[in-house]
Parts: C-alpha cells; sequence; structure tokens
C-alpha cells in the first residue's frame, strides 16, 4: 500500500481548512501550524500544532512531519521559510513569492520589468514625498501602505493634495498610485507546480462592498480576446517571475486594455467558486502543484456566482435554500463580526443574470 503524503501548512485560517478538506478528499494528510487553539484549519487537518511561527521547535516538528510545507498567507516572515530550509524543510514555493507580493512596490516594479502594464506608481514615506510625487501622478490617486492592509484597510483615496492631511502618516513606506478609471476587476487563478506544468482557472469577475469582495461572476463578463490576454499574462507572471505554486492575480480591465492590480501567493477568495463548478478546484490543485504532480487541465462545469458571507449575515443563512446547485461553506470561526470572511456561497447552474438576482436577494 502506498504511504500517504503529508503536507504541511503554515497559517491555519479558512484557506488551510480548505486545503486540508481537499487533501482528505485526495487521499493527503495534512498538518497545519498556527498560534491560535481555535482556527478553523483545525476542522479538516490531520494534526494542529498550535504555536507561533517563530517556535522554533515547532518548526521543526513540521519539518520532520511534512513530506512537504505549503503557506495560506502571504505574510510569513521570509525568515521562517529560511529557518524551514535549513532544518530539512521542503518548501517548494520557497521566499521568492513572499518577498515580491508583501511589498506593494517591489511587486508592481518586478511586473512592470517583464512588460506588465500597471498604473502609474510612486513609492513615498512622508506627507511631503507623497505631494512631490503627486505633482507626477496627478489626482485622483490611491495612497496605500506598501505592506500589511488588506479589504480596504491602510488605504486613502487621494482627490486633492488636501485630502494628503488627513493621512494618519506612520514611519513606514507607501505607495501612491494613478487610479484606473475601470470598467470592471477581474482575477485569474493561476498554478505552477514544481514540474513546471502551468494552469489557469476561469476568469472570475470581482463585485466589492465596502472594500471587502462581496461576489465573484465566472465566467467574466469580458471580451474572449480579454480573457485570453489574462489567461496569457497570468501565465507569463509565474514564468518570468519563477514563482511556483498558486498565485491570485486581481486586473483592472479598461476597455480592451489589462492592468495588474496586485498578487497573492495563495489560493484567493475569489477562486472559492472552483470548489463546486469546476472538475477540480483551486486547493486540489494547490496541492497537485506543491507535491510535484501532473496538473489537469482545468473546465468550468457550471455558470456560478460565488458571494461571501460576512459576520454580520449570520440570520440570513437560516433562510437560504439549499441544492444541488446552491452549495454553502461555513469556515468555522469561533466570532461573527462585521465585516469578517465567515463562509461562502456558490450559487452554480443556471444563466449569469439569474444567479447574480439570487446572490443579490440574499
Amino acid at each position: 500500500m502506498k504511504k500517504s503524503r503529508k503536507v504541511g501548512i503554515l497559517g491555519g485560517g479558512q484557506l488551510a481548512k480548505m486545503l486540508c478538506d481537499s487533501g482528505k478528499k485526495m487521499g493527503y494528510e495534512t498538518i497545519v501550524l498556527d498560534p491560535s487553539s481555535d482556527s478553523c484549519g483545525r476542522f479538516g487537518a490531520d494534526e494542529h500544532i498550535v504555536a507561533n511561527y517563530d517556535d522554533e521547535s515547532a518548526l521543526k516538528r513540521l519539518c520532520k512531519e511534512s513530506d512537504v510545507i505549503t503557506y495560506e498567507f502571504e505574510n510569513v516572515p521570509s525568515k521562517v521559510i529560511d529557518f524551514l530550509k535549513r532544518n530539512g524543510g521542503n518548501v517548494p514555493q520557497g521566499e521568492r513569492p513572499l518577498y515580491l507580493s508583501q511589498h506593494r512596490v517591489r511587486e508592481k516594479s518586478a511586473v512592470n520589468e517583464i512588460g506588465v502594464r500597471t498604473a502609474d506608481f510612486a513609492e513615498v514615506n512622508s506627507l511631503i514625498s507623497a505631494k512631490e510625487a503627486l505633482i507626477k501622478i496627478e489626482a485622483p490617486c490611491i495612497l496605500k501602505t506598501c505592506s500589511g492592509g488588506y479589504d480596504g484597510k491602510g488605504q486613502w483615496k487621494i482627490q486633492s493634495e488636501s485630502d494628503l492631511n488627513d493621512v494618519d502618516w506612520k514611519d513606514t513606506e507607501y505607495i501612491l498610485e494613478k487610479m484606473v478609471d475601470f470598467q470592471k476587476e477581474v482575477s485569474c487563478l493561476v498554478v505552477r507546480g514544481i514540474n513546471g506544468d502551468i494552469v489557469t482557472f476561469p476568469v472570475g469577475e470581482n463585485i466589492h462592498k465596502n472594500g471587502i469582495l462581496n461576489k465573484t461572476i465566472v465566467p467574466a463578463r469580458i471580451s474572449e480576446d480579454v480573457q485570453r490576454k489574462i489567461e496569457n499574462l497570468s501565465k507569463r507572471i509565474v514564468e518570468k517571475l519563477d514563482i511556483y505554486g498558486p498565485l491570485g492575480i486581481e486586473y483592472f480591465i479598461k476597455g480592451e486594455e489589462v492592468y495588474f492590480n496586485e498578487m497573492a501567493p495563495r489560493p484567493h477568495n475569489s477562486a472559492h467558486y472552483t470548489m463546486d463548478a469546476c472538475n477540480y478546484s483551486q486547493f486540489d490543485v494547490h496541492l497537485l502543484g506543491v507535491l510535484g504532480e501532473k496538473l489537469p487541465e482545468i473546465k468550468l462545469l457550471t455558470p456560478v456566482v460565488m458571494l461571501n458571507i460576512m459576520g454580520e449575515d449570520r440570520e440570513k443563512i437560516e433562510k437560504i435554500t439549499l441544492d444541488e446547485n446552491t452549495k454553502l461553506h461555513i469556515y468555522g470561526k469561533t466570532e461573527w463580526k462585521k465585516d469578517r470572511k465567515m463562509g461562502h456561497i456558490n450559487y452554480c447552474g443556471e444563466s449569469i443574470e439569474k444567479l447574480i438576482e439570487k446572490a443579490n436577494s440574499f
């Protein structure tokens, strides 16, 4: 009998839980390392190590017990990856995807260098440098911290120079970006396996609410030419930047022009639709990729709209009618808080317009 392979996962959030669930389905064991004893990753993992990410004894244990180690969030300190590798850990994605995605200027500079278009931007670190940059990059702009920040946090819209005075300036690095007058934001999940295989999932159209992803519509309502362009750009990024494993990439669409927005080297919220609408989910292919298995051809089996469930939606869940075309996924987080992602619904199987109506009526 073939020995099961064990995958170590840094991070125990909902992405870890869904990776572990996928591992069970595919016959792989999983071991999660996370500082929280009630992280939702514990529901799917075969083993749950409760320890800080800089706990050397816990990291050594992860190395010893795992055939391969991956991560489910992009803010893993690079020194942790270095320690794992020095202690025999097999971390095929390495530090590079983290190094690039953890700093917005590094990220955008890297994709610019390989010929991928972004909005105009400048690195700033103070009110004075921001005012100087705003002369070249005319408003409207958006100011973001270079590191950290998600779901609209750590961001400020700059309509004029006076808005810069309202920023609570910290001793940190920021990026000032020209706002693109885009018609749609879309995303593409691409996976490059350590054997060199590359696959892309269907492009999703993202709709936000209060700066947080509300729903993803698949197929995205874009032209075939733009779709092909996005798929080719996504493959180009992982190849030219030498990135392995999963990469969720967001783009802005303006007419037929495509602008890179940002990327994350992990499963992506906008690709949760793959769990019920594709022949393989993003979590299945993530595991196959880091384990060096052949990556399958990805097929969209049905139109789908993925809707995020937030902390304020708890009472609505009891009213959902579930069937073979409406799938509910709850992550198991202990506290339901406003603007916190608690789960998602995949509405499948009808016309996109009807699915959007269903999602909007939630």
